[in-house]
């Protein structure tokens, strides 16, 4: 287990909650319609915060590749679950909400949660470069049709639960983006900058990449950070550590060391679901969600 990965993973983590919070202020006034969702990205890019927040989404994109490079999907992908806890600390410094008790014992049980997951499972080798090509067709159709059915389904809802389908929806997508950029890294690594130019994941994970933040920005126009974080929070490590172990074949511990994987991945979901409901991210007024439900 590369500590060099962790560390990357956690400074990305924190970046994408930084660029999260920005965004999210940005867009807390725009409305998420399925007819006006691309004109959704122009008019947001015209405010100088939102970039800002693009920008520090980036340098956190950065260091995701380069945890990947230096670590295994399993290990890299469920660090980024801190970005849900950091989000809670940054509403509280973007915004002004203390976060309540029970959101610093949410926070221990995320970071106790994931450290004993990572220790338990222990995930190590498997292949990236020779998965057959059915495998990558299979495996990436599965999560495809995962992210549409998602996000047709918020399309037809309204208000959070619009913001919590379309966030899950980009969760995966972002998961499966993971899967490209730990493939591109590796392709980078032992054969270069043209290997890695020359891999179809590259490019794969640009298309992957941009839909998934177009999700995002959609979901956090359509409603609350409260609604948002949980599902993009979770479901990307969930595609990438089963992608991992199912896929590339990484290897992980067995026997009771099982047990303590499933207690730990169960604090880090109930720590999700406590932060999920903090009042720090309740950054919309409730009588102003009140005011106007047509719009959303």
């Amino acid at each position: 287990m590369s500590a060099v990965a962790i560390a990357l993973a956690g400074a990305a983590g924190l970046c994408n909650a930084v660029g999260d919070l920005l965004e999210r202020s940005s867009a807390q006034h725009e409305e998420s319609d399925p007819r006006a969702s691309v004109r959704l990205v122009g008019r947001l890019a015209r405010q100088p915060r939102w970039l800002v927040g693009v920008l520090v989404s980036l340098v956190g994109l950065a260091l995701h590749i380069g945890a990947l490079a230096q670590g295994g999907l399993a290990v890299v992908q469920p660090v980024l679950v801190v970005e849900l806890p950091l989000a809670v600390i940054g509403a509280a410094v973007f915004l002004g909400r203390r976060p309540a008790p029970r959101d610093w014992m949410a926070v221990a049980m995320m970071t106790a949660g994931l450290a004993a997951f990572l220790y338990f499972l222990a995930p190590s080798g498997g292949e990236r470069l020779s998965v057959p090509g059915p495998v990558w067709v299979a495996a990436v159709g599965v999560v495809l049709l995962a992210v549409v059915t998602l996000a047709v389904a918020g399309w037809r809802a309204r208000g959070d639960l619009r913001a919590a389908l379309l966030a899950t929806a980009g969760g995966a997508g972002y998961g499966l983006t993971g899967v490209f950029f730990s493939t591109a890294a590796h392709a980078l690594g032992t054969g270069g900058p043209l290997a890695a130019a020359g891999a179809w994941q590259t490019w794969a994970s640009v298309v992957t990449g941009l839909a998934s933040f177009w999700l995002l920005q959609n979901a956090l126009a359509a409603g609350r950070l409260v609604a948002v974080e949980p599902g993009i929070t979770l479901t990307n490590p969930l595609v990438a550590v089963l992608w991992g172990l199912l896929v590339f074949g990484e290897t992980a511990r067995g026997g009771a060391a099982l047990l303590g994987t499933g207690a730990g991945a169960a604090l880090v979901a109930a720590g999700v679901v406590v932060l999920g409901g903090s009042p720090a991210l309740q950054n919309r007024p409730p009588d102003a969600a009140r005011a106007a439900p047509a719009s959303r």
